[in-house]
């Protein structure tokens, strides 16, 4: 088949990325590369080159997912847990909290200076998908949003957020973003990636599997933006790693992988602190065989008669209200011991370092794991503890609020039909608005505000003085409504009392 042979479709039914459940590269041997027909030599290799990159971090993305739910498995050390026990499960939940304590200071509100991308966000309940592309984000960096123009029955414009385990991207180190995009668009019955889209500068490329193994370019739908309708969001990127790095770090890892082994550790300690171990001196070996014992009987007549009963296991006699012990054959009784129970403590201890280790990797309060000081904080060093968390939030709203301008950029240009560098300066000038990462109470916000208000009046006849406040955009719209009101009657009274002073003063 020819380099000619797919459909060119017009901009208008420009496909986007389905929502899709992947379960693929179940043995982390990756998915083989398709070998595509009919795609043009120019997105051939951007095909290539972006798959070969999506294929090699899918298993680091899988262990990383594993971690984030809690599904990691023991890495046993062999030295102290009976392999019997290596089975039992034992979860540590602190990668998730790791990932969710940051994504939950980063929310987004919308954009400031255009209702048409407000309208937007709420038709493609994009608040909702930016919390989840935010946590996607943290566990594997980065996630990424699509912009495609909608088709029947969908909102004008399509935003869709992806994970990197659906996606990937190249980066063009020139002009500072990504030089094109792929996107695992479908997957079959069994898991298996059944369809991809390519996002280029100029076009967006539709493949998919026909039969077995045969795989067609089934549509290239160019567009004008002048670069990929694609845009990563990206967790602490560095001039060598521009896609960022993952919240799940290798430290976050090991730091779990000992807790987990602590976990275990002190599961089965405390099953030997509540079960101590005993010990008779003395004792008929056959009393705890596990098996049978004979007891033998001789009558009047001297007819012996043996008699089997089940001997005694140790368990029983632990648990047994009355334990009676006969005396050995020279005729002595057994003594009856007990030796002291392992302490606890060491257990706690270990445990307690470790979520100090972690505190200080993720900058998340130690109290947020679990350990408690036994003397209640204050309201100060509450804050203090969260200091460095509510630094990285602000951060990562810095850089997710780039991505999202230029999404909201992107959107303007195709419900204009103009490629980006078309747009007036209006449109350029959006906004992206994200709550206080610190999450301040109601009281203290309203303190701070009335304070401000005190300094300058003016700032009450604003937007930012009622949002701060914590009102919705709704009730901030009819406040400003009764504000400019209140303004416009207080003006016309302070005229007309000029007006009656001038018709005085010239009598």
């Amino acid at each position: 088949m020819g380099g000619d042979d797919y459909e060119e479709r017009p901009e208008e039914e420009a496909a986007h990325p389905m929502n899709v459940v992947q379960s693929y590269d179940r043995g982390g041997s990756g998915v083989a590369k398709p070998d595509v027909l009919g795609l043009p030599e120019k997105y051939a290799a951007l095909f290539s080159n972006t798959f070969d990159v999506w294929n090699a971090h899918l298993a680091r993305n899988r262990v990383r997912d594993r971690y984030y739910d809690g599904k990691n498995a023991l890495k046993d050390l062999g030295i102290s847990i009976p392999p019997s026990l290596t089975n039992i499960e034992t979860v540590v939940g602190w990668p998730q909290k790791a990932v969710d304590a940051l994504a939950v200071r980063s929310r987004f509100d919308g954009y400031g200076g255009s209702d048409a991308l407000n309208d937007l966000i709420d038709q493609n309940n994009f608040f909702s998908s930016y919390k989840q592309a935010v946590q996607s984000e943290l566990i594997q960096s980065p996630a990424f949003v699509t912009v495609t123009r909608g088709g029947v029955g969908d909102p004008a414009v399509v935003l869709s957020a992806l994970s990197s385990s659906n996606a990937a991207a190249l980066w063009d180190y020139r002009l500072k973003r990504i030089r094109c995009g792929l996107v695992v668009s479908d997957v079959d019955d069994y898991g298996r990636p059944d369809a991809y889209l390519l996002y280029a500068d100029d076009a967006i490329v539709a493949v998919s599997r026909h039969g077995q193994s045969t795989w067609l370019c089934d549509a290239i739908m160019p567009h004008s933006m002048g670069r990929p309708l694609m845009e990563p969001l990206v967790y602490r990127p560095t001039l060598d790693r521009p896609f960022g790095r993952s919240r799940v770090t290798r430290a976050v890892m090991s730091i779990t992988d000992s807790a987990v082994r602590t976990a275990l550790r002190s599961e089965i300690a405390s099953e030997f602190f509540t079960s101590p171990q005993k010990y008779l001196l003395g004792a008929d070996p056959e009393l705890f065989s596990g098996g049978t014992e004979t007891d033998e009987t001789t009558d009047d007549a001297g007819t012996e008669t043996k008699t089997e009963k089940p001997a005694m296991t140790k368990w029983e006699a632990y648990i047994g209200n009355i334990l009676a012990l006969t005396r050995d054959q020279n005729g002595d009784i057994p003594t009856v011991g007990q030796f002291p129970a392992a302490s606890m403590q060491p257990h706690t201890d270990y445990m307690r370092s470790l979520a100090a280790r972690f505190a200080g990797e993720t900058s998340i309060p130690i109290s947020s794991l679990g350990v408690v000081s036994d003397n209640p904080s204050s309201a100060e060093a509450i804050y203090a503890a969260r200091e460095d968390l509510i630094i990285e939030a602000e951060d990562l709203n810095e850089l997710n609020g780039r991505a999202l301008r230029n999404v909201g950029m992107m959107a303007l240009a195709i419900l204009g039909n103009k490629p980006m560098s078309q747009l007036t300066d209006d449109e350029r000038s959006i906004q992206t608005r994200f709550m206080n990462p610190a999450r301040p109470s109601l009281v203290s916000q309203s303190d701070a505000m009335t304070k401000q208000a005190s300094v300058f009046p003016d700032i009450v006849k604003t937007r930012v003085y009622w949002e701060e406040l914590g009102y919705t955009h709704e009730q901030v719209d009819g406040i400003m409504t009764a504000v400019q009101a209140s303004s416009a009657t207080d003006t016309i009274k302070q005229m007309m009392q000029e007006s009656k002073a001038q018709v005085a003063q010239n009598g």
